[in-house]
Order: structure tokens, then C-alpha cells, then sequence
């Protein structure tokens, strides 16, 4: 096994060339996690277009054969950057590295999804109120107790979803610079890999994830910038990536963008909860995911503070 803290992934040596193999974790699932027969249909539908992917051969539904669904795609030979900070880029690669993160968001959110055939990939309207119900029933499954401030944040965003909803469009669902595999050595997107959330809805909702999770504590098991000097180190700031997107994308540069960043903090924290559940219950992947999954909380504090924030205030980076 080479990784995956939600689904497993393998690296198969053939003959015929190298392969990942992507299984759903064993063991009961959430309603609804895992759907690797959802990703499998996405990277498919993607193989055509501008969004690099790797290519798929098989999904396989038959639990007969090795006990979970799984799916065999190619090796894409890259570099996955978990460090946010880039400590190993050469200092003029990393704001580079930043900017195709954020051209490879907007190439997703710009496909045909008619032309692509999955117009009925997702359900149309109400994109934010429809996932709030849907994290806060997987949240409560995994973790009948509560989390206090995980608790406290749910209440918040409750108070302030958003009422309007923008056109749909196909959302990865977990954009994070970690998510994506470049060339090595170059600011190139080689792949944008783990698709298992993506399905369509309000674009706002991927830029607020892939914002979101920079301002998490830079020591943490999912290491952010918090408190990071952003000038110094050579990095973009919030602004910056943001007003990238809307250049390419359309729209205002200086959307409110609160709601957005602190509901992908609720979910990854409800996504915690249930990971703490399958390392409870014997059947995690990692040995990371009893630590990570008891660290919810991180998650739901740091939303709390976003909320918190005025429209515009920095907080935790420098503009």
C-alpha cells in the first residue's frame, strides 16, 4: 500500500506498465463515503478534457472478488506537495506552483458537463444548505456524542448559509494543493487525483476549501500556513489566489467568501469524526488516522475564527 487515509491505494507492477489499484476502505461505511463508482465515472468523463487526470481501466462492483469495490487507473509519475510552505521548491517555483493550483481549479469548474455527460452528476440548487444536511447526518452517525466546538460551528453556519445559489458546476470536492501531482521540479499539473467527493454544485464551495485549509496551525497533521509569513517564504496570499480565480473563472474578486472557507472546515472535520469511527472500530488504513481523526476539533475552531473575521481580514496570513 502506498497511501489513502479514506480509500486505500496500491501500486501494482505488471509487465505491461505500473498501476494503482484504489479500494474502498473494509469494514462498515458512512452512508454515501467511498463512492469509488463515483470518481471512477468522473475520471472517465475527464480523460478528454483540459483537467489532467490519470487514466482508468476498470471499476469493479463485485465485492466476491477481493471484499470492497475497487478501481485500477494508470501511475502517474509526479510530486505531491504537503508542505505548504514549499520548503523544498526552489523559493521562485513556489508561487508558480500556487498559481496552477488555482488555473487547474478553474479548468474543472469550466468543463461542459453536458458535454461530458454528467449533467445528472449532482442535484441543481441549494448546493450549501443540501451538503450541511447531508455532513451534519454523517457527523452525528460517526460521532453521536458531538464535538463541542465541532457542535458550536455547525450552529453558526446553520444561522448563515447563504440563500442564493450560483450555476452548477462539477466540483472536485477536496481541492487541496495535496491533491494534486506535478511534473517534478516544475509548477506543471501532472494529475489532479482523489475525486471521491466531487460531484456538481457551487464553484464557491471548492475555492473556499482550497483557501480554507491554508489557514490550519502549520504544525498541524494536516500542516497549513497559519502564522506563516506568506511575503517572506514567497508565497501568494488569500487575495492573491482568490482574485487569480475570479480572473479566470469571472466574478468579484472581493466576494465574501467567510461561509464558504468555514463550511470545508465543517466538513473536514465531520470527515475526522468519521475517520476516528473506522480507527475505533479496527478498520482505518493508516496508523495517522486515530491521531487525526481525534483532532476534529482543529478544524472546527479554526472555522469558527474565519466566521469570526470581518469580509476581508486576513487573520492569519498578510495581504
Amino acid at each position: 500500500m502506498i497511501g489513502g487515509n479514506s480509500n486505500p491505494i496500491w501500486r501494482i507492477d505488471a509487465d505491461s506498465g505500473r498501476y494503482v489499484l484504489r479500494t474502498q476502505p473494509a469494514g462498515q461505511l458512512l452512508k454515501s463515503a467511498h463512492a469509488l463508482d463515483r470518481e471512477y465515472r468522473v475520471l472517465s468523463a475527464l480523460a478528454a478534457s483540459p483537467v489532467p487526470v490519470p487514466r482508468v481501466h476498470l471499476l469493479c462492483d463485485d465485492l466476491d472478488v477481493i471484499g470492497v469495490q475497487f478501481y485500477l487507473m494508470d501511475f502517474v509519475d509526479g510530486e505531491v506537495h504537503r508542505d505548504m510552505t514549499l520548503r523544498a521548491c526552489a523559493p521562485a517555483l513556489r508561487t508558480p506552483v500556487y498559481e496552477a493550483a488555482i488555473d487547474a481549479l478553474a479548468a474543472v469548474h469550466r468543463c461542459d458537463v453536458d458535454a461530458l455527460g454528467l449533467r445528472d452528476f449532482g442535484r441543481p440548487g441549494d448546493y450549501f444548505a443540501r451538503q450541511l444536511h447531508r455532513w451534519t447526518q454523517q457527523y452525528r452517525t460517526a460521532t453521536p456524542e458531538g464535538i463541542p466546538a465541532v457542535d458550536r460551528l455547525l450552529e453558526a453556519l446553520a444561522r448563515s448559509t447563504p440563500p442564493a445559489d450560483a450555476p452548477a458546476v462539477l466540483l472536485h470536492g477536496d481541492s487541496r494543493l495535496d491533491n494534486l501531482m506535478f511534473t517534478p521540479g516544475t509548477a506543471d499539473v501532472a494529475a489532479v487525483v482523489d475525486w471521491e467527493l466531487s460531484t456538481l454544485g457551487h464553484p464557491l464551495a471548492d475555492l473556499g476549501q482550497f483557501l480554507a485549509v491554508q489557514r490550519l496551525p502549520h504544525d498541524y497533521l494536516l500542516p497549513g500556513l497559519a502564522g506563516v509569513d506568506r511575503v517572506a517564504a514567497g508565497l501568494p496570499s488569500e487575495r492573491a489566489q482568490a482574485a487569480r480565480y475570479f480572473d479566470a473563472v469571472g466574478g468579484d474578486p472581493d466576494t465574501d467568501l467567510r461561509f464558504c472557507q468555514a463550511f470545508a472546515l465543517f466538513r473536514q472535520a465531520a470527515m475526522a469524526a468519521g475517520l476516528l469511527r473506522r480507527a475505533l472500530d479496527g478498520t482505518a488504513v493508516t496508523e495517522q488516522a486515530l491521531a487525526f481523526g481525534r483532532t476534529a476539533h482543529v478544524f472546527a475552531e479554526v472555522g469558527l475564527r474565519v466566521l469570526d473575521a470581518s469580509p476581508g481580514d486576513p487573520r492569519d496570513e498578510p495581504t
